[in-house]
């Protein structure tokens, strides 16, 4: 897999989108598109993107910001209105909560819109709101779950991408997995990007091109890995989408 990144292209979004919703969406939107694109790593619907940046509301006050994609929204065409703004503030306060069900999450996540008229975020949208990265980027990428859905796993991905990747064990999408990954990377705050076993990848950036090179970089790693057959025997082909992957799918979107 190779980077498509092209900073002619990316102007043209800032140009096109830049004027009514700000360069950082214009961006954001730019380099989803560039994730949907390739069917390896998104399915219709699947994986999300956020970015983080400041937002003026009506009383002029500048106050943080999180734009997460919407739930269901396809990344291959989505458009800046496509990623729904929330009070970044309040969400990272949830982190604080020991446990909260879905359908308050999902209440606590429509309160918190900077628009009414915004679609529902995605599930995984406190699992940005966590990480610290301005831009975060999550796939499904086959690579990485041919790496995952296997015994010893685990192992597989540290030798394919390396310790600087943290491996996390399969947790159900939702407010847990979004604690579960803010503290796994409290725990290991110089990592550059987390898998979660039998779900996907996520990467993040200071700029949307980091955020995007890095999952490229990555997914390629695993590509390598699962080509050579250094996973061992008993691993699943490349091509191979095990059923988890396709349900997970359904779950994340």
């Amino acid at each position: 897999m190779r980077s498509k990144w092209s900073d002619e292209e990316a102007a043209g979004f800032v140009a096109r989108h830049g004027g009514g919703w700000g360069e950082a969406l214009a961006l954001r939107t730019y380099s989803s598109r560039l994730l949907g694109g390739e069917s390896d790593l998104v399915l219709h619907g699947g994986g999300n993107s956020s970015v983080k940046l400041v937002w003026t509301n009506v009383l002029g006050e500048q106050v943080p910001a999180i734009f997460v994609k919407a739930s269901g929204a396809d990344m291959a065409t989505i458009e800046p209105a496509g990623h729904c703004g929330l009070d970044l503030e309040y969400l990272r306060r949830l982190r604080a909560l020991p446990a909260l069900d879905d359908e308050t999450m999902v209440d606590q996540l429509r309160t918190r819109l900077l628009r009414a008229d915004s679609p529902t975020p995605s599930i995984e949208a406190l699992v940005h709101a966590f990480l610290p990265g301005t831009y975060v980027d999550h796939t499904h990428a086959d690579a990485v779950l041919a790496l995952t859905n296997r015994v010893g796993g685990e192992e597989a991905v540290r030798r394919a991408l390396g310790e600087e990747v943290i491996v996390l064990p399969y947790v159900t999408p939702g407010f847990k997995l979004a604690l579960a990954a803010a503290d796994a990377l409290d725990a290991q705050p110089g990592a550059r990007a987390m898998v979660w076993a039998h779900h996907g990848i996520v990467t993040w950036g200071d700029t949307a091109r980091e955020a995007y090179e890095t999952m490229i970089e990555l997914v390629s790693r695993a590509e390598e890995a699962v080509a050579k057959g250094r996973t061992g025997p008993g691993a699943p082909p490349a091509a191979a989408r095990p059923l988890v992957a396709v349900q997970s799918e359904a779950q994340a979107g």
